[in-house]
């Protein structure tokens, strides 16, 4: 019992290390936050849920752990946790997204008819988002609004690496299948395919893992030699990039986040300044 025993010494410790270390994560995880849940409501009770565990009970379960890492912990729990009840469909078989045919014609199309920086248009990739099962988009916006590389992500979801690059790489193709709007997603993933189909995520997610610097040297120059072979690599690494600039373009208002961080500060300085 002795460790939960915390001096002022260690208090203002963790007080200075929470302000250095924690606040300066929370635009981004808001930011994040909102383009995996797509709702501000939830959004800020997720922010307000974390900060708070965080500095109640930074002096008896955080040791000596990297603040960043243990907010992130915190925080994926909450995001996994809200779509537990609701969302988080593992049951779907997602490889009839590997399977579907893309045209390089109608993929250039698309992107150069796309105005990125018009209301409507970010409107559309929100609805497009919203179609998206979490199981696909958290892995996603973590890797595009996060910054996060795919270990780190395997590590916050508690999948293989190999896993995230499927993921990440059918998000991906999907995204770009329901901004075309001629994609019925419902449809298609109760459809299935049959026994005769082989497995081709091995090869495809590397169109995922290649532009996301995933591959190691070795790897990127045996892609490389593939690609040029066949084509229909070419079109599926240019979806992966084109959606890849698409969400790296996405933003939010900043004054939700100044809000929830004058009210966070307010509550880190009673905890901090006070035993």
């Amino acid at each position: 019992m002795n460790r939960f025993n915390t001096t002022k010494e260690e208090l203002a410790r963790l007080g200075s290390e929470f302000n250095s270390e924690a606040l300066p994560l929370l635009e981004k995880l808001y930011y994040t936050s909102f383009w995996i849940l797509l709702d501000k409501k939830p959004t800020k009770k997720i922010i307000k849920q974390i900060y708070t565990e965080a500095i109640e009970y930074c002096d008896k379960t955080k040791a000596y752990a990297d603040w960043q890492s243990w907010i992130r912990r915190i925080w994926m729990r909450e995001i996994l946790d809200f779509y537990t009840p609701k969302e988080n469909d593992f049951q779907t078989v997602y490889d009839f997204i590997d399977f579907v045919e893309v045209n390089m014609k109608e993929v250039e199309a698309l992107f150069r008819k796309n105005n990125l920086k018009s209301v409507h248009s970010e409107v559309e990739l929100i609805k497009s988002l919203n179609k998206m099962p979490s199981v696909l988009r958290i892995p996603l916006i973590l890797k595009e609004i996060h910054s996060l590389n795919y270990e780190k992500i395997a590590e916050l979801i508690d999948i293989p690496d190999g896993v995230v690059a499927t993921r990440i790489y059918r998000a991906r193709k999907l995204f770009y299948l329901l901004l075309k709007g001629n994609f019925n997603y419902q449809e298609q993933k109760g459809t299935g395919l049959s026994d005769n189909f082989k497995p081709i995520i091995f090869e495809k997610r590397k169109c995922a893992s290649f532009i996301d610097d995933e591959l190691s040297e070795k790897q990127a120059g045996e892609f490389n030699k593939a690609v040029e072979s066949e084509s229909e690599y070419k079109s599926e690494i240019f979806i992966q990039e084109e959606i890849k600039k698409i969400l790296k373009n996405l933003s939010l208002n900043s004054a939700e986040t100044k809000k929830l961080k004058v009210k966070i500060e307010r509550k880190a300085n009673k905890k901090f300044r006070n035993i």
